[in-house]
């Protein structure tokens, strides 16, 4: 009857104990590459040897040399365990440097005035991340989304999102082509914007963004048509 080994706790120690030991042909020396004491390998080769039912070293005072299931337990479970050690390296290494697909929500103004600037720059220092930048003026949930992360413009972020300023405050000035100023006049005061046809943005909340002015310390709102 066949009796099959299952890996459990602790045995990838053994495992790693018995291939120094194999390795250097002596307990001490695969102590100090391992960075224990020996008895805490020869312990560690014991439990292996004794989950597998069979000796896998001969001991003597002066050697410790391999037995026919030692060498052959080698032969396996060196280039094993090796793949091991480099699967678990290449995890480690995605996890230190960033990696994958990231994916930004937002407003098409912003695309401009603050993407374009950076992105050939980002892309220098970040070759493995591949970005992917959906611009709209709609209001979008970014987590049912799917984003990684969005830019705003304003103070509307929802209330469990983690925000971080890009820019300082951004000022707006009315401009006007001159053959519309020509046709319709040239505004000298706020209220004369309601005459005027004004473009104004939708905000990533919906809400329309008003024309505010500052007139000394005096906040004014434009009442626009």
């Amino acid at each position: 009857m066949k009796q099959n080994y299952t890996v459990r706790h602790g045995a990838l120690e053994g495992i790693e104990a018995f291939l120094a030991v194999a390795r250097h042909r002596n307990f001490r020396r695969a102590a100090a590459q391992l960075g224990v004491t020996p008895p805490a390998v020869s312990q560690a080769v014991r439990a292996l040897e004794a989950r597998m039912g069979a000796a896998l070293f001969v001991r003597t005072t002066r050697s410790v040399g391999l037995t026919e299931p030692g060498q052959r337990f080698l032969d396996r479970a060196g280039p094993a365990f090796e793949e091991l050690v480099a699967a678990g390296e290449a995890v480690r290494d995605i996890g230190q440097r960033p990696t994958g697909l990231l994916r930004l929500s937002v407003p098409r103004a912003v695309v401009p005035l603050i993407l374009e600037p950076m992105i050939a720059s980002f892309c220098r220092a970040y070759p493995e991340i591949e970005l992917e930048i959906a611009a709209s003026d709609e209001m979008v949930d970014l987590a049912a989304g799917g984003f990684d992360a969005g830019i705003r413009l304003g103070q509307f972020i929802a209330v469990d999102m983690v925000a971080v300023r890009l820019t300082p405050s951004f000022s707006f000035v009315v401009v006007g082509s001159p053959d519309y100023l020509k046709r319709h006049g040239r505004p000298e005061r706020v209220d004369d914007l309601r005459n005027h046809a004004c473009l104004r943005l939708r905000r990533s909340n919906g809400a329309i963004a008003p024309w505010a002015f500052v007139d000394g310390n005096e906040a004014i709102e434009a009442m626009l048509s």
